[in-house]
């Protein structure tokens, strides 16, 4: 069944004492941060701190992710071998490039899995953070039956190819990320913002990405948490245009109609999938 990942609340490996905090948070999902949050000489101990945090979180409800380090730093190998469990669920996987990328981290967890004896199967989620990797996102995407999502990454892209991130400088960009996700059929979700005093600024930017169609948003600190949620959660409202429009649809097509006026507008195949997946969406939230 597909996940609500309406907020993924990053927690830096190298903190502890905010990993009780995170799992009391209202975040779908909770993504333990061993990448550019933890300094290079507490890589190791970070690593150890995780891992067993998973193990005490094991059958948590929230989705667990790990960011490991990029396969570049060398430092992925060992973070996989030591986070990877029957409490993690997804491995973010930070600077992809290329399909490449993914395959050494999905053979790694292959072994671990047949090691441990895991049942469930880790999922992969890449983050698309430089221009090659941008081109290269439906390849990426499609590159292992692991890849739950794409994550979009503004900072590091801002830094290699001069983009400003404001909303209007990054509509292009989501939109690339976000084609090559659906076409994949897996979730897009948008970066951070990094403003956390700002609070409306941050919801004006979650608007943005949701009105393109992205599924959910990383958040750096707790407060932007229920924003998020409530953002990417369609609203009573919505929910219930959405019902009557597929139960008008559905009542056409076993009458023989492929398309219908409804409530002012026409509707027809594509339109009431999209209801269709906007009350699934509205079910998942209820059901978590």
């Amino acid at each position: 069944m597909r996940r609500l990942r309406r907020s993924k609340l990053f927690v830096p490996g190298s903190r502890p004492e905010l990993f009780d905090k995170a799992f009391a948070s209202a975040a779908d999902g909770i993504s333990f941060d061993l990448e550019d949050a933890v300094a290079a000489a507490q890589k190791a101990d970070a690593r150890v701190a995780v891992a067993r945090a998973l193990r005490a979180a094991a059958g948590s409800a929230k989705e667990v992710i790990v960011r490991v380090n990029p396969l570049a730093s060398g430092l992925m190998f060992d973070d996989i071998l030591e986070v990877a469990g029957s409490g993690l669920d997804v491995v973010n996987v930070p600077k992809v490039e290329s399909p490449r990328d993914l395959h050494v981290a999905e053979e790694l967890l292959a072994h671990v899995e047949r090691k441990l004896g895991l049942k469930a199967r880790i999922g992969l989620m890449p983050t698309i953070e430089s221009a090659a990797g941008l081109r290269h996102a439906h390849a990426i995407a499609t590159a292992s039956g692991r890849v739950v999502a794409l994550q979009l990454g503004t900072g590091d892209l801002a830094a290699s190819t001069g983009l400003r991130p404001t909303t209007e400088g990054l509509t292009a960009i989501r939109t690339m990320l976000l084609l090559a996700a659906a076409e994949a059929g897996v979730d897009a979700l948008d970066s951070a913002f990094t403003g956390i005093a700002d609070l409306a600024a941050f919801e004006r930017d979650a608007e943005a990405s949701r009105g393109l169609g992205f599924r959910g948003k990383s958040c750096i600190h707790p407060t932007q948490v229920p924003i998020a949620n409530r953002v990417f959660a369609p609203t009573a409202a919505e929910v219930a245009t959405a019902r009557r429009l597929v139960a008008a649809y559905d009542a056409a097509v076993r009458d023989g109609i492929g398309a219908i006026a409804h409530e002012g507008r026409l509707v027809d195949l594509p339109i009431a999938e999209t209801a269709r997946d906007l009350v699934r969406a509205a079910s998942i939230e209820q059901e978590g």
